[in-house]
């Protein structure tokens, strides 16, 4: 009877050992499942994550491509203002001289060489400019005004820019000098920022006021201020001054043709020598001035050299 019992208890722990076994063997066979499946899980998420990467990038590259193509769609506008803007003084000159040689009668030799030679200058300039509007494109694109810088002195400078601008305005321009005004700048470019701060300042002028302009030598720069009477630039205009296309509010006087573009001109012109541009207006003066270091961007004269 006792032997009867231990065979039966041996086959039971048999049967319970094996049972364990096939337990322990399923529970592997999942466990390498549930590992292969965490695997593969984690691959297709790093799949996922790569290609949301790619998707973004490429997102971000349509973006790019937007903001270049609406730039340049804008730059083009710049750009055509730009050049309207700029010939319209020389212009302005041209026609005030044929209007007066044909409007006057005879003038004595003098006079008509004279009248001649300005409005050859003036022709110049504006051929200059011309030849220029693509280096310019490619300067405002850059960051900066390709210059011709040589042995230059401001009082010429502000004398030409003065006497251009008489034949097109009834305001009273006025000149000052004191000091040293020579340094290696482009004169060129110094008439066209010169030529757009003195425009801005008689379109603002109060009537029967003059424009002041006065240039100075002062160490190693030398100063040019525009100076007119008139109601102050408000507060709110100031930061954004020399902003292309700029305009201010309603109540800042705008004549038409003007597209805010003058001042960044300048602004842009006196940067790529070096130099600053500020503006303050208070008390009904308001004062554009132009710090010009003598040697523009650091460089040694030696000639004429392109920066």
């Amino acid at each position: 009877m006792s032997d009867g019992k231990q065979r039966t208890e041996e086959v039971s722990g048999s049967a319970v050992s094996a049972a364990d076994q096939q337990l322990l063997k399923d529970l592997r066979e999942a466990n390498q499942k549930l590992v292969l499946a965490t695997l593969r899980a984690q691959e297709l998420t790093d799949q996922a994550e790569a290609a949301q990467l790619r998707a973004e990038q490429v997102t971000e590259k349509l973006k790019e491509t937007e903001r270049e193509l609406r730039e340049t769609a804008e730059f083009r506008e710049q750009l055509l203002g730009i050049v309207s803007h700029d010939l319209r003084n020389p212009l302005g000159a041209i026609g005030m001289c044929a209007q007066l040689l044909l409007s006057q009668g005879q003038y004595d030799s003098d006079t008509v060489v004279h009248k001649a030679s300005f409005v050859l200058t003036s022709v110049h300039r504006m051929d200059r400019m011309i030849k220029q509007l693509f280096s310019f494109t490619r300067a405002r694109l850059g960051g900066g005004v390709p210059l011709e810088v040589e042995a230059t002195d401001l009082q010429p400078i502000c004398e030409h820019t003065v006497e251009e601008l008489r034949l097109t305005t009834t305001v009273p321009l006025h000149t000052k000098y004191q000091g040293d005004t020579t340094g290696i700048w482009d004169g060129e470019r110094l008439i066209e920022a010169l030529s757009n701060l003195v425009s801005n300042a008689i379109d603002y002028a109060t009537e029967g006021t003059p424009v002041q302009v006065q240039a100075q030598g002062r160490g190693d720069e030398a100063v040019v201020k525009v100076i007119n009477q008139g109601k102050p630039i408000p507060d709110e205009l100031l930061p954004v001054l020399f902003v292309a296309f700029h305009r201010g509010k309603a109540a800042i006087k705008a004549r038409a043709g003007h597209l805010g573009l003058g001042l960044y001109i300048a602004h842009e012109i006196v940067r790529s020598h070096g130099g600053t541009l500020t503006a303050t207006s208070a008390g009904g003066t308001t004062t554009l001035e132009m710090h010009l270091p003598r040697h523009s961007q650091g460089e040694e004269f030696s000639g004429k050299v392109r920066v």
